[in-house]
């Protein structure tokens, strides 16, 4: 019995470690409230960081269509998934394509794998039991042209991207 008890509570302990939970989404904060278009992606995988090391929290292919302009959150994960409590202050965002669409038109920007660091102004504390929403937004306005349907000269897909905790409207 004293053996069994020996193998048995440190995986009770090990089990009994504190999570947290989280969606994660983007979504494209503006004060403009005119339909410009969505910026379509694949995302497949998603790292936080941590101890300057980034660790994958989700890994899958989701299609995500994101309003321009707008600050509808749409998930990523499409549910809430486990992760280390701890403080946060980047994430990577892996994508294999990204496209601009005005309909009827649709432009490829991005047609092979990206990554981007979306990062907090400060770190995001997420404690053990929690529930939240952490957002990236787009920040589209710095780095997309909706006119001629491309990335600005100059610039880069996603630039100025920034991880927030969501809270809606």
């Amino acid at each position: 019995m004293k053996k069994f008890v020996t193998l048995i509570l440190p995986l009770i302990i090990i089990g009994c470690a504190g999570q947290a939970m989280v969606e994660v989404g983007l979504y494209d904060e503006s004060l403009a409230e005119a339909p410009l278009g969505d910026v379509v992606m694949r995302v497949t995988k998603i790292e936080l960081a941590a101890d300057n090391t980034y660790n994958t929290i989700w890994e899958s292919a989701n299609h995500v269509e994101v309003a321009v302009q707008s600050p509808d959150f749409v998930s990523i994960t499409n549910r809430y998934i486990e992760i280390t409590p701890g403080s946060y202050q980047s994430i990577r965002l892996t994508v294999d394509s990204v496209s601009y669409v005005h309909d009827p038109v649709s432009m490829m920007l991005i047609d092979t794998s990206y990554q981007f660091i979306a990062n907090a102004f400060s770190q995001i504390v997420i404690d053990e039991n929690d529930d939240l929403q952490l957002a990236i937004t787009i920040n589209s306005s710095s780095w997309l042209d909706t006119d001629s349907m491309k990335i600005k000269e100059g610039h880069v897909a996603f630039e100025g991207a920034a991880l927030r905790v969501y809270y809606g409207n």
